[in-house]
């Protein structure tokens, strides 16, 4: 597993089923009000969140069955999730989450240049795919990775080691 240096209280540890909790929140956490069910009761909605929440975790198992789970840890709390497949050909970020109280403090872009870093020393290109409008699409342009297209709702990033 890659270690990344953010800042000094921030670690990652794998991710194991006891996270399965935690992991679901963090999920939650990222539906923003546009992606709210309106009209539903909130027991069905917290159902569809939940199918949601679980089609994702499918998805991401089928198509980067080798990817490391890791969760993003300050002072032996949860914060986050970081989801990467180390492949042949490049350095995939799968997903990078975290909790709405810890964006904003260069968590993610201290996890963004370790992978960077990482892709540096392996000379692969780093990729990855942004939800159009997501604030994160603005971090990875300040951290170099180059629009390669569109995808549906998705730009297609890439940042390529010099």
């Amino acid at each position: 597993m890659m270690t990344y240096k953010t800042a000094p209280s921030i670690e990652l540890r794998p991710a194991t089923q006891a996270d399965q909790a935690f992991l679901q929140r963090l999920y939650l956490s990222t539906r923003g009000a546009e992606s709210r069910l309106h009209g539903c009761d909130p027991s069905t909605e917290a159902m569809l969140l939940n199918l949601q929440f679980k089609a994702q975790q499918t998805d991401f198992q089928l198509h980067y069955p080798h990817a490391e789970v890791t969760v993003i840890v300050e002072r032996d709390s949860p914060i986050g999730r970081l989801y990467v497949d180390y492949r042949t050909d490049e350095v995939r970020l799968v997903d990078l989450s975290l909790l709405p109280e810890y964006r904003g403090r260069g968590i993610g872009k201290g996890l963004l240049r370790g992978l960077q870093a990482h892709g540096q020393r392996l000379d692969l290109p780093v990729r990855l795919q942004v939800l159009l409008g997501n604030p994160a699409q603005r971090l990875c342009q300040r951290c170099d990775f180059v629009m390669q297209g569109l995808d549906g709702l998705y730009a297609t990033m890439e940042w390529c080691p010099s």
